[in-house]
Formats: C-alpha cells, sequence, structure tokens
C-alpha cells in the first residue's frame, strides 16, 4: 500500500515513522527546511535552544526509515478519480492519501498591520529573534499559548516585554487562573494590557482603546487558521477545517485528515501534541487496528519559561480548588477536567483519573 502525506509537520512525520517499516511512504513538504519543533521556536528567539536542537531528524533517519521525503515541493491538486497527488514536482499515485497540512497564525486586520509579524515558521523566527536582539524588547498580542510562550521566554531572557490582549481571561481560562499566571509571568517581568482592543499600529507601538502601548517588535498571536485549501480545491467538504469523522476520514475516499488542518465536530486540535496522537491513532486504524481518538478530551502543557501549566479535560464553567497550584472542574461529583500549574507529574496523574470518571472523593 502506497501512502502519501501531504505536511512533514507534527502529525505528518509521526504518521510516517508509524507506517514506514510496514508500507512505502511518501511525504510532500512545501517548506524547504527538515521538520523542525515549532513548539520550541520561542526558546530559539529567547536564545535558549540552538538552531541545530529544532531539528529532531536528519536526512539520514528518513533514508533509514524508507521514507520517500520531498521537500520544497508544493501539493497542488488532488486527482481523486486517478488516485493522483498533483504536485509543483509532477503526480504520485496513491492508495491512501492523508492531508497533515496544519495551519497558519491569524494576522491582523488593523491599520498599520505591515508593522506586525506573525510566527509559524523557522524564517519568522529567525527575522524575529534578529529584530528583538537588536532593539531589546517585544509587543505580543493576544492572550493564548503562543502569545504566553513567547512573553514568558522572552522576559526570562531580560527582554522587555509586553502582552496585549482584548479579553480579560488568559487561555479561555477564569478570572482566578488568569490571575495565578499573570503573577507567575509578572514575576519575569511580563508587563500586561487585559481587555485592550488594538486600533491600529505604527513603528513604534499600538494604538488601544486603553491608550498606546510601546513596542519596535510587534507579534500578533491571534490564532491559526486550518490550511485546507488543498482539500476544498480538490471538492473535499471543509467548514472551519477539513471535516473528518471519528476515523479520521474526509469526504473523499481514501483521503484522512490529521492535526490543525482537520475539524471534527467543530473541534480543531490546536496542538503538536494532538496532531502526533492523531497520527499514532489513524496508524493504528489503517493498520487494520481497531482504535480511537477523544476529540472531546483535550490535554496538554504549555511551558511559559520554566513554568509548565497544564490544561486537561474540560476547563470551562466552575472549578474548585484541590490545592494552591490545581483547580479541578466538576460534572456533579465527577471530575472533567484540571488545570495544574508548575506540577507535571500531578498533572499526568489527573489525566488518567479524569479520563476514568472518578468522583472528587477518590482523587
Amino acid at each position: 500500500m502506497k501512502i502519501v502525506i501531504i505536511g512533514n509537520g507534527p502529525g505528518g512525520v509521526e504518521l510516517a515513522n508509524q507506517l514506514s517499516g510496514n508500507y512505502e511512504v511518501t511525504i510532500v513538504e512545501r517548506e524547504n527546511v527538515l521538520h523542525y519543533s515549532k513548539p520550541m521556536l520561542s526558546h530559539y528567539i529567547a536564545g535558549f535552544v540552538e538552531k541545530e536542537k529544532l531539528f529532531p531528524y536528519s536526512f539520514s533517519w528518513y533514508e533509514k526509515k524508507g521514507i520517500d521525503l520531498n521537500l520544497g515541493v508544493k501539493a497542488e491538486v488532488i486527482d481523486r478519480a486517478r488516485k493522483r497527488l498533483i504536485t509543483s514536482d509532477g503526480e504520485i499515485p496513491y492508495d491512501v492519501l492523508v492531508i497533515a497540512t496544519g495551519a497558519r497564525p491569524r494576522g491582523p486586520t488593523f491599520e498599520g498591520k505591515e508593522f506586525v509579524q506573525t510566527l509559524r515558521t523557522l524564517q519568522d523566527a529567525e527575522r524575529i529573534k534578529e529584530q528583538i536582539e537588536k532593539y531589546k524588547d517585544a509587543l505580543i498580542l493576544g492572550g493564548g499559548f503562543i502569545g504566553l510562550e513567547l512573553v514568558a521566554n522572552l522576559a526570562k531572557a531580560g527582554y522587555r516585554v509586553r502582552l496585549v490582549h482584548r479579553g480579560s481571561n488568559l487561555l479561555g481560562l477564569d478570572e482566578e487562573l488568569t490571575k495565578a499566571i499573570m503573577e507567575k509571568l509578572e514575576g519575569y517581568g511580563v508587563e500586561f494590557y487585559l481587555d485592550a482592543n488594538t486600533l491600529k499600529a505604527d513603528e513604534n507601538g499600538i494604538f488601544t482603546d486603553k491608550g498606546y502601548v510601546e513596542g519596535k517588535v510587534k507579534i500578533c498571536a491571534f490564532g491559526v487558521i486550518p490550511n485546507k485549501e488543498i482539500a476544498v480545491k480538490g471538492g473535499i467538504h471543509a467548514g472551519r477545517g477539513i471535516l473528518i469523522d471519528d476515523h479520521f476520514r474526509t469526504s473523499a475516499k481514501d483521503v484522512y485528515a490529521i492535526g490543525d488542518c482537520a475539524e471534527y465536530n467543530g473541534i480543531i486540535g490546536g496542538t503538536a501534541k494532538a496532531a502526533m496522537e492523531h497520527a499514532r491513532v489513524l496508524a493504528n486504524i489503517l493498520r487494520g487496528k481497531e482504535d480511537s481518538y477523544d476529540f472531546e478530551f483535550r490535554s496538554t502543557v504549555f511551558k511559559f519559561g520554566d513554568i509548565p501549566v497544564a490544561l486537561i479535560g474540560k476547563t470551562k464553567g466552575e472549578g474548585k480548588w484541590f490545592d494552591e497550584k490545581t483547580k479541578i472542574f466538576l460534572e456533579g461529583e465527577k471530575v472533567i477536567g484540571a488545570v495544574v500549574i508548575e506540577d507535571v507529574r500531578k498533572a499526568m496523574m489527573l489525566e488518567k483519573k479524569a479520563k476514568a470518571g472518578v468522583s472528587i472523593d477518590e482523587l
């Protein structure tokens, strides 16, 4: 069986890794560099990791695995009738096609957007790193995990850092958890401007409805837009992302989608961890093994400087503090989620218990 994967990100490379021993695997990747760790880009910009450390796999790794890697090649059209992927470098036949194209940053739309950058690729990171080292400051727009990783690492590295966020809460969490995270990050020197809508930008900062905030290097972290274009062009059903069922199947026969480009029941994974878990489950399904992925149950650990924050399960609604670093979310007496600040070991334990559906008395 010939499996062709569009995308060499966390989902694509993990799927190739899982399947390469049993099947003929080809990866098509439009970037002209090997797979690199996007979650580590903020650490690289801050100077905490060398560029070489971003690349976990060498060319020889792909060769030893028997993976046919095509870098700098754009996937252009899916010919569903002939089961061919049309690329900028010719046609590639497939038995199974997996779209793992990820997502791109949601850019600014306000006046002066030419003064604001986004971070998604290594090229973006190299440009931002050079500018921050020159100006010694950064202004981050957006209070999601990408924004918080950036501000924490840059502040820890000694740069002056400001975060502007239009909402009152960070990471979509409640007021108490937002306050707890802010206090930790303020310890690094991060300056917060919450409930502030950006109106326009200029070379030296941004204008908000709460006043002017200075910052030469401005980075927009407003979330991501799934890369669904190749699916849409091929007549495959899409919403915000490429629509999939619980086995990652798209509306096209023998075409699957995983990672940030895929949408299941309104849910988009949004993290490298989710993309890799998608890949492992799909690998089993393609091998003929019964497996499933719980799209409703999210679990991820973000590292803000030296401060890990784990989001487990459902973290909306009313929660109760289990201890000073852990907030539990309940449905009746049943634990359905938790947020854990700093204690990763406890987070792993709570993830298992939440998945098992234990009551709060059993913690």
